[in-house]
């Protein structure tokens, strides 16, 4: 396969302006799933300009290929072929011998069908090129001039040419992605409603609930719970964690700990074993520890924060002055009260108590208490008062 260089055709736009090979299909397009499976070197989309198919353009990108080089034309994107498809047709030009070989697929009445792709000898390409206006007339021209050709066989797969070949195509990928997740041990409740990218990495005895989303870059943990309604990207969640109703991005989360429901992890975040991360609680470049509890109404960001901490509602780490975001270090074994912001930068050390309502702005040594709030004063009948006032105004 070494001699084999393959060449991707522009097509004409469809109604909608968009080309076949741009279509998107499942975190991808049409020509990047091809592209990913095919085993040799690819030269991109030939700026076609307008029209489907331009014999000098092309001719002028064969011949200066090596002589004894093969070439893969792929006129149409076919996006379910894999990398064993490609390898069936290229071992099947090698084993014949011939001048063309053509990828088709036969139907139940037994008629064959061409896919708009073939490979073919450098030579044999450069003549036919001479007047074909596409490349299933090539095809034709080889035929007729009694070429060498031959057939490889493949599973009959979708050619994506608009916006409705591409979804059934998409609803293809996504269902033998899910199922070889199932095949391996995984459970996926819904797998017509399940978006799994082709590299993700899911052990078995993982569960994804309906509607999820894993993107691209992503591993997932034995006996791990994902979902329902959960977006992943680049993101590693460990063995036993739920993620519930919540999205992770370029983040890892350890093992035995829970997230969501509604919780927002944005990229560079660690968190750790046995850890919570609970609900309308978001994360953005944190570090937290083993054992730390963040449960609900929380932000924290730019932040190291240590293990066994709990934060009480409301918590906010005031990173950014408008100018520059700040960090924030957070000891082991602290209670953070409700509704206390911490004004970074500022470090609080172990066993540190801040109280609720708190604005803390200085350094906090080990094991001490933060209060810094107004005192309480109370008014004694001040509110009765106004009342009767309001009272014998509207009166």
């Amino acid at each position: 396969m070494s001699n084999i260089v393959s060449i991707f055709l522009n097509g004409v736009p469809g109604d909608d302006g968009i080309c076949a090979f741009a279509r998107p299909v499942l975190f991808s397009d049409a020509a990047g799933w091809m592209t990913q499976q095919i085993p040799t070197s690819v030269i991109p989309l030939c700026p076609l300009g307008e029209t489907p198919f331009a014999s000098e353009e092309l001719a002028l990108r064969a011949v200066k290929l090596p002589e004894d080089a093969d070439i893969l034309l792929v006129a149409a994107p076919v996006p379910e072929l894999t990398a064993k498809d490609y390898q069936h047709l290229f071992e099947c030009h090698s084993a014949i011998g011939g001048d063309v070989t053509m990828c088709c697929t036969t139907d139940a009445a037994g008629t064959t069908h061409r896919y708009p792709i073939a490979v073919f000898r450098r030579q044999t390409l450069c003549s036919l090129l001479q007047g074909a206006v596409s490349v299933q007339q090539m095809l034709d021209k080889a035929e007729q001039q009694g070429l060498l050709t031959h057939s490889c066989q493949v599973p009959d797969m979708v050619t994506v040419t608009n916006g409705l070949s591409a979804y059934e195509a998409q609803k293809r990928l996504m269902l033998r992605i899910n199922m070889a997740h199932i095949a391996n041990g995984v459970q996926i409740l819904a797998p017509e409603n399940t978006f799994i990218a082709p590299d993700a990495q899911i052990d078995a005895g993982a569960s994804v609930l309906p509607g999820c989303i894993i993107r691209a870059g992503c591993k997932i943990g034995k006996n791990a719970v994902i979902g329902p309604n959960t977006i992943l990207e680049q993101a590693e969640i460990g063995e036993g964690t739920s993620v519930n109703n919540s999205q992770v991005y370029e983040s890892t989360v350890g093992a035995q700990a829970t997230v969501g429901p509604f919780a927002y992890i944005r990229p560079g975040c660690q968190i750790g074993d046995h850890t919570r991360i609970g609900d309308f609680v978001e994360l953005k470049k944190a570090q937290i520890g083993n054992g730390t509890k963040v449960s609900h109404l929380t932000y924290i960001g730019d932040a190291d924060v240590g293990e066994r901490v709990n934060f009480g509602c409301g918590t906010v780490v005031v990173n950014y002055d408008g100018y520059v975001k700040s960090k924030t270090v957070i000891g082991d074994d602290c209670f953070i009260g409700c509704n206390t912001n911490l004004v970074a930068p500022v470090t609080l050390g172990d066993r540190v108590f801040t109280a609720a309502g708190a604005t803390i702005t200085k350094n906090v040594p080990d094991g001490a208490l933060a209060v810094a709030r107004a005192r309480q004063t109370n008014l004694d009948g001040w509110n009765d008062r106004r009342r009767a006032a309001h009272e014998k105004t509207e009166s």
